[in-house]
């Protein structure tokens, strides 16, 4: 009998989509208090940015998590007041409040960028970097990736509401594509 070969990047794909998988169990976990979630997205970022050096596990996250934590309470309160404005906005849709026909359009497009946006932010994140200097970079970054991370976004939300069992794994799949994309720009340890 022939021993089966297997290619290296074959394995590696597969311990990448794994990794990501269990990433997104991790942060979704850790987005449960609902505050939390940017920082949980931002952990899991980072953790697969550095995952050549440590493998992806509740330890090596749980690091992540606080790092990010200790880095400032803008990471907390930005994320939570645009989500305060999405949910007012929605709430005035579903009221049918004058100009709802105008607002229930551009509240999913408004969604799908900033969602883009805080991916950016995620993936941006470095020890050290200070919270308004990240969110300008998400903001001033490349237009390209930008729409890969709206479309990905737009693409998790349609999965996740027609599978919603497949909702705690969607977070990994995500951090992956905002690390993918920060790659395109920023050298490896930038």
């Amino acid at each position: 009998m022939n021993p089966v070969r297997r290619h290296p990047m074959n394995t590696s794909r597969l311990t990448l989509l794994s990794e990501s998988l269990l990433l997104g169990v991790l942060i979704f976990l850790a987005s449960l208090p609902l505050v939390t979630a940017f920082i949980a997205m931002t952990a899991g970022c980072a953790l697969l940015r550095d995952r050549g050096d440590v493998s992806v596990g509740l330890r090596p996250y749980a690091r992540r998590l606080v790092a990010v934590t200790r880095t400032g309470p803008l990471g907390f309160a930005v994320p939570i007041g645009v989500g305060t404005v999405l949910l007012a906005d929605w709430v005035a849709v579903t009221a049918g409040l004058p100009g709802h026909e105008t607002l229930a359009v551009l509240l999913p497009l408004s969604a799908a960028v900033i969602g883009a946006l805080a991916l950016r932010s995620a993936a941006a994140w470095r020890p050290g970097a200070t919270w308004p200097r990240i969110y300008r970079s998400a903001t001033g970054a490349d237009v390209y990736g930008t729409v890969l991370l709206i479309m990905a976004v737009a693409v998790a939300v349609v999965i996740c509401s027609t599978f919603p069992v497949v909702t705690p794994l969607a977070a990994g799949q995500l951090a992956l594509a905002a690390v993918a994309v920060d790659a395109r720009v920023r050298p490896r340890h930038a």
